[in-house]
């Protein structure tokens, strides 16, 4: 079943990281020439104060998450905001919406679900709220279940929510690579089937490998710890086989296409590119200037760029996150 976006809506955090502060403020090793040659990442934006990350170099989480709280910045108020944005686009009323989906790999609330704590936020009514995640690949897993439910199972209007603060659980000491790599913020999608939508949305992959699960880790209150190189290995690897086979089934050529992958880091990015000879400027990214923000990276790439695409433009989406996990799919705009 194919689903209609109506519209989307993203949202950043006020406080900006760019690559000066980390190097000059915070004191990270790592210099200009490292991160132009392996991430690519110049700027991301954080619910933690820049002086806060200075003084404490987010050695406790728990503290971060009561500092990011008291500043007014969580998972659930940037995920309400990106999805007001949304639900303005596509002219719904909140008491409209009877289903939100949610995800958030930081939570500060481990219960309830960040979905029913966004609904409150937008004044949704009961509904069949949940939260579905699956890290940075969420997006693709929220857009199959929704293709996979049956047609009279769906609500009219569906909203779909990833959001997430890694920045809460980011080490800023001086080795970390991590602080280079990671932003916070949300994006949202306000979905139907019986309504033709700015995009219709066609999913068509989605995998784990619960063998890799410990690739990346996050504990109930640690820093982020991940394989980065392993990591990066099979995301290049992974996005290629997803492009590949999804431009097979639709007979699709690099030249007439859009993509969007997870927004992992730039680099990485050009190593997809140049192994399938893709068009770097019909690659929808955003990762050099808001970092790595999750679930929330790949569709707000999308969001970011929908002026960009026209009747009858196609694109191909392709995410990856811990699981490991990935999925995929195609889109056409309306």
């Amino acid at each position: 079943m194919k689903l209609g976006i109506l519209g989307m809506g993203c949202y950043l955090p006020k406080n900006e990281i760019d690559n000066d502060f980390l190097h000059k403020e915070v004191g990270l090793e790592k210099g200009p020439d490292w991160v132009n040659s392996r991430l690519g990442i110049y700027r991301r934006f954080s619910v933690l104060t820049k002086d806060y990350i200075v003084k404490t170099k987010n050695q406790n989480p728990s503290q971060g998450m009561a500092h990011a709280r008291a500043h007014g910045e969580t998972p659930v108020t940037m995920g309400v905001k990106a999805a007001k944005e949304a639900l303005k686009m596509a002219g719904v009323d909140p008491e409209k919406v009877g289903m939100v989906i949610a995800n958030s790999d930081t939570p500060f609330d481990t219960i309830p679900a960040t979905a029913n704590l966004v609904a409150k936020g937008l004044g949704v009514r009961s509904g069949a709220n949940c939260d579905v995640n699956c890290a940075c690949s969420s997006f693709a897993k929220h857009m199959q279940i929704l293709s996979d439910m049956r047609p009279e199972r769906v609500p009219e209007f569906v909203l779909c929510v990833q959001t997430a603060c890694y920045t809460v659980r980011t080490d800023y000491s001086p080795h970390s690579v991590d602080a280079y790599i990671f932003g916070d913020g949300a994006c949202a999608q306000v979905l139907s089937t019986r309504h033709q939508g700015r995009l219709t949305v066609e999913p068509m992959i989605f995998g784990t490998d619960p063998d890799a699960a410990e690739s990346i880790l996050v504990d109930i209150a640690g820093h982020v710890v991940q394989d980065g190189r392993m990591v990066r290995e099979f995301s290049v690897r992974k996005t290629c086989e997803m492009y590949e086979h999804i431009a097979g089934a639709k007979e699709l050529y690099a030249d007439e296409v859009y993509t969007v992958a997870h927004q992992a880091n730039y680099v990485m990015q050009n190593s997809v590119l140049h192994h399938l000879s893709l068009p770097e400027d019909k690659h929808l990214r955003n990762v050099h200037l808001q970092g790595n923000i999750a679930a929330a990276g790949c569709p707000s790439a999308i969001c970011q760029n929908l002026d960009r695409l026209h009747r009858g433009d196609k694109l191909v989406y392709a995410v990856l996150g811990a699981g490991l996990a990935w999925g995929g799919g195609y889109m056409e705009a309306n």
